[in-house]
């Protein structure tokens, strides 16, 4: 367990990552994973005992209530059936009622995970694209409409959802096909089910800059090694998408990814609102 790598400045949501498994069946074009480590084996790690109690010590200690993901070294759930981590991790969080643990996941595999008495203590969260930045850069993975679908799935059983438009990607006609996912969510998902939605722009290795098919938006090199649009951009972006959001709903939870303070006021998200659900900190 580890905290998630926030860069200095940036407002923090003391989200906790478990690294049970580094590196991902999937093959988005933008992620970091395929530098971070330097070669292509998923290594899986199988001391659930020694994680477990690492987990329960850790939420035992600490006071501040903490969102806990498996979804940063790799996807949550892709390999979830062979591994079994996530129906033992949702038993575990079902027996107190101050942290959560997210499954973040470009997948639709939660079936196996429906039937199980989770108390309310785990989201299951989706990354999400329009289906054109799916098909031209999240390799592998499933479509936006299977992705809804498997939320929908979750939300009959109880489970609270998440989505994370992460990365949001700068192209001719982007504005009108994020549009059309936040309209999608929105008629398929009540927003009192959606726990939060969070918005992050591309950020990539530059290594990874010839890879990128779709994005058309000028980046600079940023203080943490890798590429980002400039800040006009990323504010156009996120109050483009958060305006879609708030004509559905002003009362889910939004928040930014890996940004300054100064950003989130310019785009007029409240830290505040973040704040409240995981106790989060400007870092």
């Amino acid at each position: 367990m580890r905290p998630c790598p926030c860069e200095a400045g940036c407002v923090s949501c003391n989200y906790v990552v478990i690294s049970h498994i580094l590196g991902c069946p999937y093959n988005c074009s933008y992620c970091f994973l395929h530098t971070y480590y330097g070669k292509d084996e998923i290594v899986v790690y199988d001391n659930d005992d020694e994680l477990l109690a690492q987990v329960s010590d850790c939420m035992e200690k600490v006071d501040q209530p903490l969102r806990i993901g498996t979804g940063q070294f790799s996807d949550s759930l892709a390999l979830d059936r062979e591994t079994g981590l996530s129906k033992k991790l949702i038993k575990l969080f079902a027996q107190q009622n101050k942290h959560l643990l997210e499954l973040k996941t470009k997948s639709a595999e939660v079936d196996h995970l429906l039937d199980l008495d989770h108390k309310g203590r785990t989201v299951f969260a989706w990354s999400i694209n329009p289906e054109r930045v799916i098909q031209s850069e999240e390799f592998e993975t499933v479509s936006l409409n299977d992705r809804v679908n498997a939320a929908q799935r979750c939300v009959a059983v109880g489970y609270r959802v998440g989505f994370h438009f992460d990365p949001i990607i700068y192209y001719v006609g982007w504005q009108d096909e994020y549009k059309q996912v936040v309209d999608l969510i929105f008629s398929e998902i009540k927003a009192k089910d959606i726990a939060w939605i969070s918005l992050g722009a591309l950020r990539h290795p530059p290594e990874l800059k010839n890879k990128i098919a779709r994005s058309t938006g000028e980046m600079v090199l940023g203080a943490d090694g890798k590429m980002r649009y400039l800040e006009s951009i990323r504010i156009d972006l996120f109050k483009t998408t958060h305006k879609y959001i708030n004509f559905h709903s002003k009362n889910v939870s939004v928040y930014l990814c890996m940004e300054k303070e100064e950003i989130w006021a310019k785009v007029g998200v409240a830290i505040e609102r973040l704040r409240d659900l995981v106790g989060g900190s400007v870092g």
